[in-house]
């Protein structure tokens, strides 16, 4: 009888290492001050806040990042890269972003607050390259890779551009290991809401926690419910090349 607490005791211990039983470190960027030409959005910001309020309830270590300039934002990348390389090689990264993103002839941009975007030239010295956070994911060799860009609003930039490609472009060239989530088709819009949050951010927040779930069902279920709000308007997406599920 005197041993039954003590089983017990450790069967909730290895239950719970069981449940997460791998490190998992995320960085969350949610960027609404742009001000300026660019002009705000009302719910970046907050949908980071949800976001890492919702990973740290799930077993992440989270850095939190809101109304970053391009300095300090290519800097929380490179340390969210040396702490998931600290993590071993058998950690989960995940990186949530949410704001203005665009594309230049194919590639990915992230834009920081106070970005000074005149015409298309521009884009490469005052944005940050989406290749910067899955190089630092590739350097710090983790075994899972989640990358989720909430990041299609409508490009405000439209003077000074050659390209009138609305949306992101598909990230072709990702680590082993990476899923990559976007909330809208590549080339397509994404609504920033009328409530406190986008469409993606309130489904990822409610769909991410459900237990027992793998990654491609957890997306899936984002995917419907993101259509039902929008009246179908827009469909997230995304591609794999886990090799093991999660």
């Amino acid at each position: 009888s005197m041993a039954w607490p003590w089983l017990l005791g450790h069967a909730v211990v290895l239950v719970g290492s069981r449940a997460v039983a791998e490190p998992r470190v995320a960085l969350v960027i949610g960027h609404s001050a742009y001000g300026g030409e660019i002009g705000n959005l009302a719910n970046p910001a907050n949908d980071a806040k949800l976001m890492a309020k919702t990973l740290r309830g799930i077993g992440f270590a989270v850095v939190e990042v809101e109304n970053a300039d391009q300095n300090a934002m290519k800097r929380a990348i490179v340390d969210f890269g040396n702490k998931l390389g600290d993590a071993g090689s058998e950690a989960t990264g995940l990186f949530y972003y949410a704001g203005h993103g665009l594309q230049v002839q194919g590639e990915n941009f992230l834009i920081p607050v106070k970005a000074h975007i005149e015409r298309e030239s521009d884009v490469d010295i005052e944005a940050v390259s989406a290749d910067l956070v899955l190089k630092q994911m590739d350097f710090a060799g983790s075994a899972v890779n989640i990358v989720i860009l909430d990041a299609c609003r409508n490009n405000p930039l439209t003077r000074g551009f050659r390209s009138e490609v609305r949306g992101l472009a598909e990230i072709t060239r990702k680590p082993r290991g990476s899923f990559i989530a976007y909330s809208t088709a590549p080339g397509e819009v994404a609504a920033d809401g009328k409530g406190a949050n986008s469409p993606y951010a309130k489904a990822l927040s409610e769909t991410i926690v459900e237990p027992g779930q793998g990654i491609e069902e957890i997306f899936r279920e984002v995917r419907a419910k993101v259509l039902a709000a929008t009246g179908n308007q827009q469909t997230p997406c995304d591609s794999s090349s886990l090799t093991a599920p999660f």
